[in-house]
């Protein structure tokens, strides 16, 4: 059995609830929900990472165990996991660079950028970056349980 099925719930999680703190916290204007969800969506990255370089084993596995016909369907995976995780990468370096006082870039002081493009970019992130995992997690879901259904049927 691949490590990838034991390892996507970690970023699932620390990604989808960083996501919502962070348009819950649009309206909250609270600092320590904004650290907590910078925590969150920087550690669901990290183990992002960990889940995309434990895909191809899994991959492999699920051609010899259930064919080439689930093809289309583990490469649309795939490519949604990616972009999840650059996604929630995009938000994570925006909210270190923007949201975090403690942050000294000195390249970003003479950079004019309004409050309200950086909280609505965070919100369209959050949403995207969602969206995109919820369907990745949905295909893998599919993967898994409908071809060990077929596996276990053919015993």
């Amino acid at each position: 059995m691949p490590l990838h099925p034991l390892i996507v719930h970690f970023p699932i999680a620390l990604l989808v609830l960083g996501g919502i703190i962070e348009i819950v916290n649009v309206f909250l204007k609270n600092d320590f929900w904004n650290k907590v969800g910078t925590v969150l969506i920087i550690l669901g990255v990290i183990t992002g990472v960990f889940s995309l370089l434990t895909g191809d084993g899994a991959e492999g596995f699920a051609f010899e165990h259930w064919g080439r016909s689930i093809h289309d369907t583990v490469e649309l995976h795939s490519l949604l996991a990616n972009i999840s995780v650059i996604i929630f990468g995009v938000l994570a370096v925006i909210k270190i660079l923007f949201k975090h006082p403690n942050t000294k870039f000195q390249i970003l002081k003479n950079i004019p950028v309004r409050k309200g493009v950086v909280t609505t970019l965070i919100v369209v992130l959050s949403i995207a970056g969602i969206t995109t995992l919820a369907t990745t997690g949905h295909l893998g879901g599919k993967i898994v349980y409908e071809n060990q259904t077929i596996t276990t049927n053919n015993k």
